[in-house]
Order: C-alpha cells, then structure tokens, then sequence
C-alpha cells in the first residue's frame, strides 16, 4: 500500500516528468506510477515500449510522526550523557531517528536487537577491561546491524565495520582463510583498542565515535583552534557522521526499552564465549557434530572463518551455555566497616572530561562535580579539583 507522503510527491513530480517526454511528433501518452523496489520508492516513467525507472532519494516526512519523549527517556538521554559527557543533541534530530528505527526499519532494529543477545554480554566485557563506557557496546546497531556478515559499499566489514586497512592496523588477520574483521570477539577487541585510541586523541567521546565513522584524519581536518567539540564542526561533516550521534542515542534509548517501541526481543540462551587456537584444519560443520553445538550458532561466532574450516593456528569462538544454577551457600559473616572520608587534589590536565576523572578514581561525576561546585559538564586545564575516597577504618 502506497503512504500519503508517496502519493504527494507523486503528484508533485509526475507533471513535471511527463511534460520532459512531451514532443512534436505523436508519441504514446506516457504514464507515471510510483512503486516500491527492494523496499525502496521508485517513480516508473513509460511510454510505449520504454520504460524509465526514477529512484526517490527521500520521502518528507512531518515532524508530528517522530515519536515524543517522555520524562523516562529524558532520564536515560541524562543518565547516557554524564556517563559519556556527551551533551545530548537536539531533540528532533533524536525523534526523528527513532522514527527511522522503529517504524520506517522496524525490522531491521528488530533483527538487529535479536543478533545483539548473542555478543552484548562479550562486548561490555571487553570494554569494561578497556575502560571504555558501556553505552558504546550499542554503536554496532548503527554500523551492521549486529551483522557479523555485513559488508558496506565502501568494503568496510564485520559488526564493527572495519575497512582492511584499519582492521590491520589493530591486529585483525585478513587473507584467503580468514578476515578477522568478521571475528565478533577479535573485532571487539580491536574496536575497544581503536576508541581508545579516538577518545585520548581527541579528549572527547562525541569526536572519538564521530571519529570512528568517517576517520579521525577527517575529524582532524576539521578542527580548528578555535573548535572544541563535535558541536563546533558538525555543520562542516559528511551527512552519514554529522547524524552519528543523534543515531547513537536514539539506538540507546531503543536498547534500553525496545518493548516500549514495539521492538520484540526473542528469549535465547545466554551464552559464554571461549576462545582457543585450532590445533589443526577443520570443518565447523563437522565441530558441531562432535561437540553437540548448533552449527548455525557456531557459524555466528565464527564468521571469520571464509569457507567454513578452522584453519590451524587460527581462534575459533566456542559459544557455552552459561549455568544459572543457583546453589544456597553459607551466609557470610558480616562485619562492621567504618569510612572516613578524605580528599586527593587533582589539577585537570589537557584531553581530561569528567568522565575520565571519574574512572580514574572510581567517585561518581555528580559527587565530583558537587564538592567543586561545577554546575555543567565544562572543565578547564589547570582547573584544581577536590576528589573525595573513602578510606576504611574497622
């Protein structure tokens, strides 16, 4: 069924295209219709025996279509931001892609979501030991869709979408037998090494992800001593980064309460992930038979392996059912703890946030920020902070 905003620009632009085959001499009375090709609209021109097929770009969509936020997702765009110190970008920019998420590729956010069960609970592991935040371990909804399989125009690759160059550069094998970009866990890895890198360049997350997009030596070139942030340089970017962020919450706010968006999330098996050097060539297939593994859940994990065989001194992802047996154990003994509170001085050096400051002596940015009476998210170099811990008398 073809949309009211289909059949506007329909009438809008069928004249037009009609008149352009008008000639002197007799020719049959062309005809325009709109259809969807693949998913997408399309304007078919015929006339006669010819027939032209006219892509459309973009359908205009109205702005009382993009889903409202509610005090709820303000929470979490606040919770999201401080633990990112990324300031929250507009928020139109983040219904409209919500709209784009949940009704225009609803099914794509949905397959997404499902992939994701399977390598969330391996990512925030991974960058946990990294230190980054968690919230990034959602940026693949943005970039593959949780698709190990997925290769961009571009020949970008895998759920992190690595090109070859920068796949290389953080440790990733790619030849004949395997492309590790397609390796959830060795992907991972390098993408926590590859932020990290972004996020200590730059000195903030809204750069380092934008970064992580389009290529830090595009951010760089941007930057001015005048800029900051993303925010100063986000009109002069290529449209795919300059939406990076706004896309990045609005995938958050969707993970966090994808039943609230009508996204259903099917119930698997939780599933712990042991990575080990194959000792020889083998086949997968021939793997699961042995161990008893579902050969498709073995192949999820294992992507990077280009025809299907292990090759030897190659890591092949072993997924394990996580026991949740609950045993009852022996209470443990309480004991009475007393903490006397002191402080650390802390001069804020360049490329330090808050963030930063907080991990690095594990106090909450809002206890940092009330004992220094710092209002917004804004630091300065130099700046001397009060940084409360606890230590422990009994």
């Amino acid at each position: 069924m073809i949309k009211k905003g289909w059949v506007l620009l329909l009438i809008l632009v069928a004249p037009a295209l009609l008149m352009s085959c008008s000639s002197k001499t007799k020719k049959p009375e062309p005809e325009a219709y709109l259809i969807k090709k693949n998913g997408k609209p399309v304007i078919i021109l015929k006339q006669g025996k010819k027939k032209k097929i006219i892509p459309v770009s973009s359908i205009h969509i109205n702005e009382k279509d993009f889903p409202e936020l509610d005090k709820e997702d303000e929470a979490i765009l606040y919770e999201e931001s401080i633990k990112t110190g990324i300031k929250i970008p507009d928020r139109k920019e983040i219904r409209k892609f919500l709209y784009y998420y949940t009704k225009q590729n609803k099914k794509f956010t949905e397959e997404a979501l499902n992939r994701a069960t399977y390598y969330l609970p391996m990512i925030r592991k991974v960058f946990n030991e990294y230190g980054l935040p968690e919230e990034l371990a959602y940026l693949p909804i943005i970039e593959s869709g949780f698709n190990p399989y997925a290769t961009s125009r571009s020949g970008a690759a895998g759920i992190w979408q690595f090109m070859k160059v920068t796949g290389k550069r953080f440790g990733l094998k790619i030849n004949k037998k395997v492309d590790e970009r397609r390796d959830p866990y060795k992907s991972t890895v390098a993408a926590a090494k590859y932020l990290k890198y972004l996020y200590e360049y730059f000195g903030s997350w809204d750069l380092a992800i934008a970064a992580y997009n389009c290529g830090e030596g595009c951010i760089q070139r941007k930057l001015r001593h005048d800029s900051k942030d993303f925010w100063d340089i986000k009109h002069k970017l290529p449209n795919q980064t300059k939406e990076y962020v706004p896309r990045f919450f609005a995938a958050v706010l969707i993970a966090k309460k994808p039943e609230k968006f009508g996204i259903k999330i099917r119930k698997k098996e939780e599933y712990i992930v042991k990575t080990k050097k194959a000792k020889t060539n083998f086949s997968l297939k021939k793997f699961s038979k042995i161990y008893d593994i579902d050969y498709y859940l073995l192949k999820k994990y294992n992507a990077h392996f280009i025809r299907g065989i292990a090759y030897k001194g190659y890591s092949i992802n072993i997924p394990v059912k996580s026991n949740r047996s609950v045993t009852a154990k022996k209470k443990p003994e309480i004991k009475k703890v007393g903490y006397k509170r002191k402080y650390v001085i802390h001069m804020v050096k360049k490329g330090e946030t808050l963030y930063k400051i907080s991990r690095d002596y594990n106090v909450d940015i809002e206890v940092i920020k009330k004992v220094n009476k710092i209002r917004g998210e804004e630091i300065k170099i130099g700046q001397i902070l009060r940084i409360p811990v606890s230590e422990v008398t009994r």
